[in-house]
């Protein structure tokens, strides 16, 4: 070939690349959201477990920037996903009541609504319960599919499908493969580590190598037969069927209660003995290490060179778990660390790994997305806060953030927090008083320091009357009431499977009651 056609083909070869760099620079990048529900931080290697429980995530967090103290505007699914999505608290976008918290508003703009404008192809994929569509979180996503079972009348529950992630996981790689030369904007979740907490025997062993689940499974059916049938059960018998509450929902039918609670008293044993509480703690690491496991296949995948360039991916859990530590066990009625401090950990194209220590919330992820998109957010009414400032590195200036516990129907306002750097403050809105802890020398939240601090009790009791005129004057201009939603019979069968055991919600077909602003004091 003569020299100058050599050279004009590499000109040409060399234009096209340029071209195809410029094209490729100019578009936007894709946004990964993966909400790993009930995931507490600390049970993380990353967050400093000592147990080996998410060998993928941390090496995964080892290339991010991770938050040590993000904080959940709620301690529980429904309300908590929607302040991902809105940034927007649960007392404005108004899904906040238990056990039908109803269907957000349309006026709220979602994280999915502002993406799909600027041409994301989006899509959902859950596992149910409290993150499907219908209390919201389905505005702005051209796919949110139905799950195994399900048909647009009826849900169906596939929470106790012993394949559902993998399942959930394989449709969702599938989508991001149809949809991988556009930017895309995929929402995953998984129930996968909430309770009842029921890992592969493989993973349990992995702490309790004597674990044999059909011959302890068998025990226990004799047990609960037996006292069915009699009325009688033995203290191994209550042990055993306590220890299983968490595993695979034992005991939970009404008679059984009835006939098991006087036994506790009989006995003295209690859901906090140490053989009881152990085996929840072993079943909950069991399965984060399964839901680690599986999550390797989205990982390996993000990671591949046609996304792992142009695509921001944040993780992220809705809320923690309590195991005991304040007298409960699970989540949404306590506004403390084990239940409020969530994961969060950011990667994006050009932004270095780093630790960020100062206290965010769970409503800053939608303005973050939107900076690093370069999405305009002037026109929209947001209540979090940007953290690119974080992600170059730079300290981000102390600002409090708020949560709100799970409100009953009927007993609305019940608990309100307010964190500021070192200081937890909770409003207990039925009692109307508070209490003060100091997260630097009581990291366990277990001593309330209001006395010896009367001026930061003022001063954050202050802050959280500033915050219920904002979130008054948001509701007013980015929200509007919620809208009535009537769960169907499998929808109340799911979510008794998740252990929240209501009979009455599937009648209620009224709005759920905007959540009343406290009433902090004089």
């Amino acid at each position: 070939m003569p020299a100058r056609h050599l050279r004009a083909l590499l000109g040409a070869l060399a234009a096209t690349c340029l071209l195809a760099t410029c094209r490729n620079s100019e578009r936007p990048p894709n946004v990964v959201v993966i909400a790993l529900d009930t995931l507490r931080p600390d049970c993380l290697g990353i967050y400093g477990h000592k147990r080996e429980t998410s060998p993928n995530l941390d090496r995964w967090a080892a290339k991010a920037v991770v938050f040590e103290n993000a904080q959940t505007a709620a301690p529980w699914t429904a309300p908590s996903l929607l302040s991902v999505m809105t940034s927007l608290y649960p007392s404005v976008h108004g899904v906040s009541t238990f056990p039908n918290p109803g269907t957000m508003n349309e006026r709220v703009t979602t994280l999915a609504e502002v993406l799909k404008a600027r041409g994301y192809a989006t899509g959902a994929f859950t596992d149910g319960g409290y993150a499907k569509r219908q209390y919201g979180l389905g505005q702005g996503f051209d796919t949110y599919p139905l799950n195994e079972g399900d048909t647009p009348e009826e849900h169906a529950s596939n929470l106790a499908h012993p394949h559902r992630l993998a399942e959930n996981l394989d449709r969702t790689l599938r989508w991001i493969d149809e949809f991988k030369d556009e930017p895309f904007f995929l929402f995953f979740h998984t129930y996968e580590i909430h309770g009842p907490y029921m890992p592969p025997e493989a993973d349990i062993q992995r702490w309790r190598p004597d674990y044999r689940e059909k011959e302890e499974h068998d025990v226990l059916v004799a047990k609960i037969d037996h006292l069915l049938a009699t009325g009688e059960i033995d203290a191994e018998g209550v042990r055993l069927v306590l220890k299983h509450k968490e595993h695979c929902n034992a005991g939970n039918g009404q008679k059984e209660m009835e006939l098991l609670y006087p036994k506790l008293k009989e006995f003295g044993i209690r859901t906090s003995d140490p053989d009881i509480m152990g085996f929840w703690r072993d079943l909950y690491d069991a399965e984060i290490r399964h839901t680690d496991r599986e999550l390797e296949k989205l990982f390996a995948r993000l990671e591949q060179a046609d996304l792992a360039e142009n695509t921001i991916v944040v993780i992220v859990s809705d809320h923690g778990e309590g195991f005991g530590e304040h007298g409960y066990v699970g989540h949404g009625n306590a506004l403390h660390d084990e239940a409020l401090r969530v994961v969060l950990m950011l990667r994006a194209p050009g932004v270095a790994p780093r630790r960020v220590s100062e206290v965010v919330n769970n409503v800053d992820v939608m303005p973050t997305v939107l900076d690093l998109v370069k999405a305009p957010r002037e026109s929209l009414l947001l209540q979090g806060r940007s953290l690119v400032p974080a992600l170059r590195g730079e300290k981000l200036l102390d600002s409090p953030v708020f949560s709100h516990s799970l409100a009953r129907k009927d007993r609305e306002g019940r608990q309100w927090s307010v964190r500021e750097g070192r200081w937890r403050f909770v409003w207990d809105e039925e009692k109307q008083q508070s209490q003060l802890f100091d997260l630097q020398s009581d990291p366990g939240e277990l001593v309330d320091a209001s006395a010896a601090n009367p001026k930061i009790v003022e001063r954050l009791l202050g802050l959280l009357r500033a915050q219920r005129d904002v979130d008054t004057a948001f509701r007013e201009r980015a929200s509007g009431p919620p809208l009535p939603y009537a769960p169907s019979k499998n929808d109340l069968e799911e979510l008794g499977h998740l252990g929240y055991v209501e009979t009455d919600v599937s009648q209620d077909a009224n709005p759920p009651k905007w959540l009343p602003a406290p009433r902090l004091g004089q």
